[in-house]
Protein backbone atom coordinates (compact mmCIF):
# COMPACT_ATOMS: atom_id res chain seq x y z
CA UNK A 1 0.00 0.00 0.00
CA UNK A 2 1.34 3.35 -1.38
CA UNK A 3 1.38 6.30 1.21
CA UNK A 4 2.22 8.76 -1.56
CA UNK A 5 -0.25 12.15 -1.28
CA UNK A 6 -1.98 11.10 2.18
CA UNK A 7 -1.75 12.19 5.67
CA UNK A 8 -1.74 10.22 8.59
CA UNK A 9 -4.26 10.44 11.27
CA UNK A 10 -2.25 10.80 14.56
CA UNK A 11 -0.29 14.23 14.15
CA UNK A 12 2.18 14.60 17.25
CA UNK A 13 3.64 18.28 15.90
CA UNK A 14 1.79 21.46 14.17
CA UNK A 15 3.48 24.48 13.43
CA UNK A 16 1.62 27.55 11.65
CA UNK A 17 3.88 29.91 9.85
CA UNK A 18 1.35 32.90 10.74
CA UNK A 19 2.73 36.02 8.83
CA UNK A 20 4.83 38.59 11.13
CA UNK A 21 2.76 41.71 12.49
CA UNK A 22 5.01 43.74 10.48
CA UNK A 23 3.75 41.53 7.20
CA UNK A 24 0.03 42.08 8.75
CA UNK A 25 0.34 45.61 9.21
CA UNK A 26 2.03 46.44 5.97
CA UNK A 27 -0.83 44.27 4.31
CA UNK A 28 -3.48 46.26 5.72
CA UNK A 29 -2.00 49.85 5.41
CA UNK A 30 -2.02 48.60 1.56
CA UNK A 31 -5.99 48.01 1.74
CA UNK A 32 -6.49 51.15 3.13
CA UNK A 33 -3.98 52.77 0.98
CA UNK A 34 -6.64 51.22 -2.04
CA UNK A 35 -9.64 52.59 -0.06
CA UNK A 36 -8.57 55.84 0.14
CA UNK A 37 -7.26 56.06 -3.63
CA UNK A 38 -10.72 54.61 -4.66
CA UNK A 39 -12.26 57.48 -1.83
CA UNK A 40 -10.43 60.47 -3.54
CA UNK A 41 -11.60 59.14 -6.78
CA UNK A 42 -14.81 58.20 -6.91
CA UNK A 43 -16.15 58.91 -3.80
CA UNK A 44 -15.79 58.08 0.03
CA UNK A 45 -18.62 55.45 0.03
CA UNK A 46 -16.67 53.82 -2.27
CA UNK A 47 -13.75 54.16 -1.06
CA UNK A 48 -14.71 52.63 2.50
CA UNK A 49 -16.36 49.36 0.25
CA UNK A 50 -13.08 49.07 -1.58
CA UNK A 51 -10.83 49.51 1.68
CA UNK A 52 -13.10 46.74 3.76
CA UNK A 53 -13.58 44.21 0.98
CA UNK A 54 -9.74 44.67 0.22
CA UNK A 55 -8.97 43.57 3.75
CA UNK A 56 -11.12 41.15 3.66
CA UNK A 57 -9.74 39.38 0.66
CA UNK A 58 -5.64 40.10 1.68
CA UNK A 59 -7.01 38.50 5.05
CA UNK A 60 -8.33 35.98 3.83
CA UNK A 61 -5.46 35.09 1.59
CA UNK A 62 -3.22 35.47 3.93
CA UNK A 63 -4.63 32.93 6.28
CA UNK A 64 -5.18 30.40 3.98
CA UNK A 65 -1.66 30.74 2.25
CA UNK A 66 -0.10 30.45 5.53
CA UNK A 67 1.73 26.97 5.52
CA UNK A 68 1.10 24.33 7.84
CA UNK A 69 4.28 22.33 9.79
CA UNK A 70 2.86 18.51 10.39
CA UNK A 71 4.81 15.50 11.28
CA UNK A 72 2.24 12.00 11.53
CA UNK A 73 2.98 8.96 11.57
CA UNK A 74 3.68 9.17 7.98
CA UNK A 75 5.20 11.95 6.32
CA UNK A 76 7.04 15.14 7.38
CA UNK A 77 4.58 17.65 5.92
CA UNK A 78 5.02 21.52 5.32
CA UNK A 79 2.79 23.20 3.46
CA UNK A 80 1.33 21.04 0.19
CA UNK A 81 4.31 19.11 0.64
CA UNK A 82 4.78 16.10 1.84
CA UNK A 83 8.09 14.02 2.81
CA UNK A 84 7.53 10.27 3.96
CA UNK A 85 9.27 9.67 7.21
CA UNK A 86 11.26 6.46 5.96
CA UNK A 87 13.33 9.48 3.29
CA UNK A 88 13.95 11.42 6.30
CA UNK A 89 17.65 11.61 6.84
CA UNK A 90 19.55 13.84 8.87
CA UNK A 91 18.36 17.14 10.75
CA UNK A 92 20.11 20.26 11.19
CA UNK A 93 18.90 23.08 12.75
CA UNK A 94 20.15 26.52 11.95
CA UNK A 95 20.82 30.32 13.73
CA UNK A 96 19.75 33.20 11.86
CA UNK A 97 22.87 33.51 10.22
CA UNK A 98 23.63 29.89 9.20
CA UNK A 99 20.08 30.47 7.92
CA UNK A 100 20.60 33.36 5.71
CA UNK A 101 23.63 31.93 4.28
CA UNK A 102 21.72 28.29 4.05
CA UNK A 103 19.17 30.22 1.75
CA UNK A 104 21.25 32.48 -0.38
CA UNK A 105 25.01 32.11 -0.93
CA UNK A 106 25.25 28.31 0.05
CA UNK A 107 21.92 27.14 -1.10
CA UNK A 108 21.36 24.55 -3.49
CA UNK A 109 19.28 25.39 -6.37
CA UNK A 110 17.48 22.04 -6.27
CA UNK A 111 16.67 22.06 -2.62
CA UNK A 112 12.68 22.46 -1.51
CA UNK A 113 12.56 25.69 0.61
CA UNK A 114 9.21 26.73 2.70
CA UNK A 115 10.66 29.88 4.41
CA UNK A 116 9.00 32.66 5.73
CA UNK A 117 10.03 35.83 6.74
CA UNK A 118 10.40 37.49 10.17
CA UNK A 119 11.21 33.67 11.54
CA UNK A 120 14.68 34.06 12.74
CA UNK A 121 15.78 29.97 12.42
CA UNK A 122 15.41 27.33 10.21
CA UNK A 123 16.36 23.41 10.00
CA UNK A 124 17.68 21.53 7.16
CA UNK A 125 16.30 17.92 6.47
CA UNK A 126 18.15 15.42 4.20
CA UNK A 127 16.02 14.14 2.09
CA UNK A 128 17.32 10.45 1.35
CA UNK A 129 15.17 9.04 -1.27
CA UNK A 130 17.07 8.37 -4.77
CA UNK A 131 13.79 9.46 -6.54
CA UNK A 132 13.43 12.69 -5.08
CA UNK A 133 15.11 15.52 -6.68
CA UNK A 134 15.48 17.74 -3.76
CA UNK A 135 18.39 16.48 -1.76
CA UNK A 136 17.35 18.76 1.48
CA UNK A 137 14.22 21.09 2.54
CA UNK A 138 15.14 24.01 4.57
CA UNK A 139 11.85 24.90 6.78
CA UNK A 140 11.36 28.15 8.89
CA UNK A 141 10.31 27.18 12.28
CA UNK A 142 9.34 29.06 15.77
CA UNK A 143 10.07 25.80 17.88
CA UNK A 144 13.15 24.07 16.09
CA UNK A 145 14.42 22.34 19.34
CA UNK A 146 10.98 20.62 19.79
CA UNK A 147 10.49 20.00 15.89
CA UNK A 148 13.71 18.49 16.01
CA UNK A 149 12.75 16.16 18.43
CA UNK A 150 9.51 15.12 17.62
CA UNK A 151 10.79 14.86 13.77
CA UNK A 152 13.65 12.43 15.97
CA UNK A 153 11.06 10.22 17.43
CA UNK A 154 8.96 9.66 14.63
CA UNK A 155 11.06 8.21 12.55
CA UNK A 156 12.23 5.80 14.78
CA UNK A 157 8.68 4.24 15.33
Amino acid sequence: MTTEGVDGKNPVYQERLWPSLGQWTFAYIMTISLGIAYGQAYGSDLGVIVAIVATLIVTVALVVNTPLIQIDELNFRVGRARLPLQFVGKIQKLDEQQSRRARSTDANSNAHFQLRGGIKNTIIVEVTDAQDPHPYWQVSTRKPDQLIDLLNQAIKN
